[in-house]
């Protein structure tokens, strides 16, 4: 059985290193990182492509949380090519079977991943916010506080990055075990763990809460029950990755591992890439309705940009004397359609005992606008005819 030394606790989590025994001596963790990596980034893949698609060619609303979210898939897909790179030299193995310099080039590959990789979960948190406050249009002080909260996470997740590179005078010592051995300076890994546990738990806060925000205000609305738990469910998938974060900090403790740095961060990397792709696959499920509806056949592909283009056409274009100048909507901005004509409704907030819409964002109006074209008749020259 592998023996493990006790380290003390952090922030409540007790620390564990495992040992290098006869049992799992030829023990090679690299397979498993390129299995979960790779599949779990494909998918992201898939799911971002499906996102980008929606928005761009259907919907014809790209915005800027979709920006960033292909921003994070690039994130995420260079944290793996780097992951893939350092496993082909030797990282998941035990340090004790890679020669000096493959161990050195693992370890530099794996602290230049972790770069791409704080950044890959920390992105997609600014994405999402972006498409709350785009959709469900928060009060000023609710806005503020979603970007208050998102902006704190972002500069912790920075600050950790600046930690991480910043451990080791000269700098080469983190990835060089040799040159502490010749006098290179090093600060305690504890700083590292600890302030690395505080970025998890702060990264975990944040996806709940971005998560359980918008079902504060969906449920308040007059719509299908249906409908309301379908948009619940889908906003909140970000609950999952806080469970992640939550998950990634007790893997946290490989970074104390020097004697086998390649063998007992292995799991760190895996999950720093779960919790980086959980986070940007529950931002894309929310604008996959329209696909999901051009598959089954309830919508026509062409149905949801129809009339997009010829919106704001010259009405001399058209043989009609008036039109209306804006088409009734569908689809709102994430796509979710009203198939059924009973639950197509002029106002969606709830109203008091007077008829008074007393949800807190306000008012919803219906507007129709009307032009009316004409001409004047050229004057005519007949008998007994009078020009008014």
């Amino acid at each position: 059985m592998p023996h493990f030394i006790a380290l003390p606790r952090f922030f409540g989590i007790k620390l564990d290193i495992m040992v290098v025994t006869a049992e799992n001596i030829h023990d090679n963790k690299g397979p498993k990182i390129l299995a979960v990596l790779w599949t779990l980034t494909g998918l992201t893949t898939v799911m971002v492509i499906a996102r980008v698609y929606i928005r761009l060619k259907l919907l014809r609303n790209f915005g800027m949380d979709d920006y960033l979210i292909v921003a994070s898939m690039i994130l995420g897909l260079a944290y793996c090519a780097i992951s893939t790179v350092g496993v082909g030299v030797g990282f998941g193995k035990h340090a004790m079977y890679l020669t000096t310099d493959n161990l050195e080039m693992a370890i530099l590959l794996n602290i230049v991943s972790f770069l791409f990789g704080i950044l890959s979960f920390t992105l997609p948190k600014i994405a999402v916010t972006s498409m709350l406050t785009r959709i469900l249009n928060p009060k000023p002080m609710h806005k503020t506080i979603l970007w208050v909260m998102v902006g704190t996470a972002t500069i912790v997740s920075i600050i950790c990055i600046i930690i991480l590179f910043t451990m080791c005078d000269p700098a080469e010592a983190l990835w060089k075990p040799r040159l502490v051995a010749a006098g290179a300076k090093c600060k305690s890994t504890t700083i590292l763990i600890n302030y690395a546990i505080f970025t998890g738990a702060v990264s975990a806060v944040v996806d709940l809460s971005l998560a359980i925000y918008p079902t504060t205000i969906l449920l308040k609305l007059q719509m299908s029950l249906r409908k309301r738990i379908a948009l619940c469910a889908a906003l909140g998938l970000g609950s999952i990755a806080s469970a992640m974060a939550i998950v990634k900090c007790t893997q946290l403790h490989g970074l104390a591992d020097k004697s086998d740095y390649t063998y007992g961060t292995a799991d760190l990397v895996m999950w720093t890439n779960i919790e980086a792709d959980v986070v940007v696959i529950a931002s894309c499920i929310p604008t996959l309705q329209p696909l999901l509806e051009i598959i089954l056949g309830k919508r026509a592909m062409g149905s949801y940009s129809q009339g997009k283009s010829d919106q704001f056409k010259n009405s001399s274009n058209f043989p009609s004397s008036f039109h209306r100048s804006k088409q009734s909507k569908t689809h709102d901005d994430l796509g979710f359609t009203n198939i059924d004509n009973q639950e197509s409704q002029e106002s969606i907030l709830p109203t008091d005992d007077q008829g008074k819409n007393s949800h807190p964002l306000g008012h919803i109006h219906r507007k129709d606008d009307v032009i009316v074209e004409y001409e004047l008749s050229p004057p005519q020259s007949r008998p007994g005819y009078t020009h008014w």
